[in-house]
């Protein structure tokens, strides 16, 4: 029997399996390419805009690096 949490509604969370994350990684590269290529996107704005602080909102599969 697989194991599916329930998310904060109640309901079966579709993605506790990690099924859907190994899909969407198929289409979007490896988490170190990804986090490689963020990094860099990330740090070139925040210098072209002269940026001193920040939010990290989470959203996505994230990455494990």
């Amino acid at each position: 029997m697989e194991f599916y949490r329930k998310g904060a509604n109640g309901f079966v969370d579709q993605y506790s399996d990690g099924k859907a994350a190994r899909v969407w990684e198929m289409y979007i590269g490896g988490t170190q390419r990804r986090t490689d290529q963020y990094r860099r996107w990330v740090i070139d704005l925040l210098r072209d805009n002269d940026c001193h602080h920040i939010l990290d909102a989470a959203c996505g599969t994230g990455s494990v690096n």
